[in-house]
């Protein structure tokens, strides 16, 4: 199962990296750390304004009666994946709420620049931030 499970976070990942982020805003709301991520007209990705703790909480402004998929990919500080890195996966199940420590595989993320892509509800939020 969750074997399954990590092959259809990283076939979502796949998919959603060609998807565009809309023009205006997230698709719904997301906050690491207690802070809200922000989205800048122009900007390919919403942002984090402080880096924030490797254990960090996580709440997703979705329905939690579905899975939300979370992909934690390590970049290089404009956003671009890091070569050959593996994504952290977080699964929410009957929740909305998760920490950063929650990852699948049990490992801790090193401090460093990530993207978090969000899927819920068919939709995406993929954020910039840092991990302190």
């Amino acid at each position: 199962m969750k074997t399954l499970l990590l092959i259809l976070a990283l076939i979502t990942t796949s998919l959603v990296t060609a998807r565009a982020q809309d023009a205006t805003s997230l698709p719904f709301p997301v906050s690491v750390g207690g802070q809200a991520a922000t989205y800048k007209k122009g900007e390919p990705f919403a942002k984090l304004v402080k880096p924030v703790k490797n254990d960090a909480p996580i709440e997703v402004t979705a329905k939690a009666d579905q899975m939300i998929i979370i992909n934690v990919h390590k970049t290089d500080a404009k956003g671009a994946p890091a070569p050959g890195a593996q994504p952290a996966i977080i699964l929410l199940q009957g929740t909305n709420k998760g920490t950063l420590a929650g990852t699948m595989d049990k490992q801790k993320i090193a401090a460093g620049d990530y993207i978090l892509s969000v899927v819920a509800e068919g939709k995406t939020s993929s954020i910039l931030f840092k991990i302190e």
